[in-house]
């Protein structure tokens, strides 16, 4: 099974940005599990988000790997 995580991952992996109550629904979370992971990749930099935190993308720079 592989994870949410990954999943959101391999969804950003397109270096666009993403309604994160888009994904909340295709993923099956809560609001509150979406910020959760929103913000668990933005403290690891693995994304970011815009400023009313309604939109997700990732890190340019972790995109390169």
């Amino acid at each position: 099974m592989t994870s949410k995580i990954a999943i959101i991952l391999e969804v950003l992996g397109d270096g666009k940005w993403h309604k994160t109550d888009e994904m909340q629904l295709q993923l099956d979370l809560t609001s509150e599990e979406m910020m959760e992971v929103v913000a668990f990749l933005g403290t690891y930099g693995l994304a970011e988000t815009d400023d009313p935190h309604t939109k997700v993308r990732i890190n340019r720079d972790f995109k390169k790997y």
